[in-house]
């Protein structure tokens, strides 16, 4: 037995029994015995427990969790939230989850598991792909959970988990927008896979969107499946840019291979920046020092993390509401797209 069938037998939500087992002051007296009673006559002790479940005093334990595909940026928020839960004085948990090809449903069970197991009192998941879960899952979560850049489905004003993320979509789309005002009709674009269903899958149907609404279908041939590895990413540019010399700009969907792009670009006889611009996301700091330097947009990385931890601690100790919120990107232009576009035609797709 867990604290889900707790809920389902004393007709509440699995955080209200929660609440209740960790003695949280906004919980009615009526609804606290009632659920004590439910648990006292089913004798059910909470794991890894040795408490009086009248007496209950939770340690503090907030889990990290990941998806299994490498991104910088969640790895830098991750560790940077370490340290500030960690002198915030809560245990912190972190792992990484499993590869994103694995049924979502499933996925979510797990993660439900492991919160019960560990018995969290809050986690911050980075990434991933909740969009067909339905909803009864995410009302059994039995802490505060906050998602960063996760897919998820539409539920505006839930109460059932918050969400910090930043418009992929939208800024996805206005990479392509902005080299196709410059005037490039022949775009090689480097995707993350052609199956992914995480944010970086949001970013590939943005670029294919823009492309069909320009009438450039034909830079969909152009598009190369990296598999998240700067090898792929270099091998595919270089191939690409061997076969087709009409190409005039590479549009990639981290920042974490646009820098085996610059070298694909280069080891191909021409010139990055010059000959064939590169327009990047997410705004890795190392670009801005590379030959050229990379326009990207940046994701609001600080602002990003101060959401993510006054959320979910105002959510823990029941002084928040759960939100969901959307940040902008910022556009870095830099020395990569300065170069002129051959026979341009800018404005004029």
């Amino acid at each position: 037995m867990n604290i889900r069938d707790i809920a389902r037998l004393a007709n509440v939500t699995p955080g209200t029994v929660s609440k209740v087992l960790n003695n949280y002051p906004d919980i009615s007296e009526n609804t606290r015995r009632h659920v004590m009673k439910i648990i006292e006559e089913n004798q059910y002790i909470p794991r890894n427990s040795a408490r009086s479940l009248k007496l209950a005093v939770k340690i503090p334990q907030i889990a990290l969790a990941m998806e299994g595909i490498a991104d910088w940026l969640h790895q830098a928020m991750a560790k940077t939230l370490f340290i500030r839960f960690h002198n915030a004085d809560y245990t912190v948990m972190s792992f990484h989850d499993n590869y994103y090809s694995q049924d979502k449903v499933e996925k979510f069970q797990e993660l439900l598991n492991y919160i019960d197991k560990h018995n969290l009192t809050g986690m911050v998941y980075f990434g991933g792909d909740f969009r067909n879960v339905p909803s009864k899952y995410f009302e059994s979560l039995s802490c505060p959970v906050v998602f960063v850049n996760t897919v998820l489905p539409d539920q505006t004003g839930t109460e059932a988990y918050s969400s910090v993320q930043v418009d992929h979509y939208g800024t996805a789309a206005r990479q392509m927008e902005y080299l196709i005002t410059k005037g490039h009709r022949n775009i090689c674009t480097v995707i993350s896979s052609t199956i992914d269903t995480s944010a970086y899958g949001i970013r590939r149907d943005a670029y294919k969107d823009v492309l069909r609404r320009h009438g450039l279908e034909h830079n969909l041939a152009y598009i190369q499946e990296s598999h998240y590895l700067c090898s792929n990413a270099y091998q595919l540019t270089y191939s690409c840019l061997k076969d087709h010399p009409e190409i005039t700009a590479v549009c990639c969907f981290a920042d974490a291979v646009a820098i085996a792009a610059v070298k694909a670009i280069r080891d191909a006889g021409r010139a990055p920046g010059k000959d064939v611009a590169i327009i990047s996301f997410d705004g890795m700091e190392h670009l801005q020092y590379c030959i050229p330097s990379i326009t990207t947009f940046e994701q609001p990385e600080a602002e990003m993390m101060d959401y993510v931890y006054d959320l979910i601690l105002g959510l823990m100790n029941s002084k928040r509401q759960h939100l969901q919120i959307t940040l902008q990107t910022k556009f870095q232009e830099n020395e990569s797209c300065l170069g002129e576009v051959p026979n341009a035609r800018p404005d004029h797709p």
